[in-house]
């Protein structure tokens, strides 16, 4: 795989770059989600991932834009700071011919064979309600389970309903700022959130790609 210079930098500050791992099985693509106990609520859960001390530290990688080349064929792993994304082997839907939008989020697909370019765009980092955005636009094979996490120092067990990481087709402004954003959950009982209180991480499974942000209020538009 290949990373943008700026991308290796960072990623020599620990907890404040993107670093990458290429596996054949560290990501599992197949295990079953707690069964939810609302149609949308997020929901107590164990993360498989938990941030290190030192990337609690440091809470998030600075705001900024970034660029990582990554080969679809192998399972990844992407260290975004404290946070994280896995995107199991074959999951990445070919980018010409697999069609996106809703309708296409549980079509089967022909996986991309050619290396991916993302573009991230990080954005409040530091804040409680971290945002992230992935160009260009891109759709996963259902038959795989791409897992985001968040961390969020002030993840509170007394408002476990109101924390969700919801989808925003464009990047929102700074904040609470939730316009334009859904809680895919409302549509697709696979998408809801879930947060682990002892880690401070709250995750969920991801069918495509543009923007994700933390939200701690209930301000997002629901359904698609």
């Amino acid at each position: 795989m290949k990373i943008s210079k700026r991308v290796h930098v960072l990623a020599a500050i620990v907890g404040s770059g993107i670093v990458v791992a290429s596996s054949a099985c560290n990501v599992d693509s197949t295990a079953p989600m707690p069964v939810p106990s609302s149609s949308s609520a997020t929901t107590e859960a164990r993360s498989s991932f938990v941030p290190t001390a030192a990337n609690r530290e440091l809470v998030g990688m600075p705001d900024g834009v970034y660029t990582v080349t990554f080969n679809p064929a192998t399972d990844q792993v992407f260290s975004l700071g404290p946070n994280r994304l896995e995107i199991p082997a074959n999951a990445v839907c070919n980018l010409v011919t697999s069609g996106y939008g809703a309708a296409y989020w549980d079509r089967s697909c022909t996986p991309e064979t050619k290396p991916v370019t993302l573009i991230v765009t990080v954005k409040d980092a530091k804040s409680n309600t971290p945002q992230v955005d992935f160009q260009p636009a891109m759709r996963f094979n259902p038959d795989k389970k791409v897992s985001i996490f968040f961390y969020v120092k002030e993840v509170s067990k007394k408002k476990a309903k109101d924390w969700t990481i919801v989808y925003c087709p464009i990047l929102t402004k700074s904040g609470k700022d939730s316009k334009g954003c859904v809680n895919e959950a409302f549509g697709d009982q696979d998408l809801r959130s879930y947060v682990d209180f002892s880690a401070s991480v709250l995750f969920r499974r991801i069918k495509h790609f543009s923007a994700y942000k933390v939200t701690d209020d209930s301000g997002y538009v629901t359904g698609y």
